[in-house]
């Protein structure tokens, strides 16, 4: 099975490639959070060329998810003159933008009427548990290129992703070493193994520990995000 995501980094908080994924759909790009070592990796790696469009699934409003997603707007806008739509639930999305200077009132010919979506026509938002400061959290559900994919963002718990996925399914999950309010690997171990034995492709990713969790996972047939 070919892995549909592509990953732009795998680091957990602190790391040098904030966790963001992308494919194309066609001529439009589908990316998954923009963290603030994104928008430089989207234009060093020239993703940003020759495209219609953009989307843009944000899973929550942490600075590694969320960092340089304005940054990316005002250039869809300005320079690429393509839309960019942001799909997500997060209520806060309409004020980060705002005060880090993306106008919903701007005259560029290039910006969307409705600048996010709560609903669309394919993704299936997943609410799911990461912080105790009442932070909105999603991952989402979708079918891509004709592949089903289930993506967890930053979870602590994998309860609320179980019923999408199938035989055939891509499940994209953060994996921790230190738990918290990420989702720790030992105590879900055999939880993904068995996903594995279903027929379901299972990618780690938001890694806090990349080496000590390549030891746990050594002999099974769960993979790292960018393998």
């Amino acid at each position: 099975m070919n892995r549909e995501l592509t990953f732009l980094g795998k680091s957990g908080s602190f790391g040098k490639r904030n966790t963001s994924s992308y494919t194309f759909i066609k001529d439009w790009l589908l990316l998954i959070d923009c963290g603030y070592t994104v928008f430089p990796q989207l234009q060093e790696q020239n993703l940003l060329e020759e495209i219609s469009g953009i989307d843009v699934f944000i899973t929550h409003m942490h600075a590694d998810h969320v960092g340089s997603l304005s940054q990316l707007a005002l250039y869809s806008y300005i320079a690429l003159r393509a839309p960019l739509n942001i799909i997500t639930a997060c209520v806060e999305i309409d004020t980060f933008l705002t005060i880090t200077g993306v106008d919903r009132n701007t005259s560029i010919p290039a910006f969307p009427k409705e600048r996010y979506t709560r609903t669309n026509n394919f993704v299936t938002l997943i609410p799911t548990e990461h912080v105790e400061d009442k932070m909105d959290s999603y991952g989402f559900s979708a079918m891509i290129n004709g592949t089903p994919i289930v993506y967890t963002g930053d979870t602590k718990t994998l309860k609320s992703f179980l019923p999408y996925l199938k035989k055939g399914s891509q499940l994209y999950t953060e994996a921790s070493v230190s738990g918290g309010v990420h989702l720790k690997l030992e105590d879900n171990l055999p939880l993904l193994k068995e996903l594995t034995k279903k027929g379901i492709a299972v990618y780690l990713m938001h890694l806090d520990d990349e080496l000590r969790i390549r030891k746990m996972i050594k002999g099974t047939s769960i993979h790292i995000c960018d393998d």
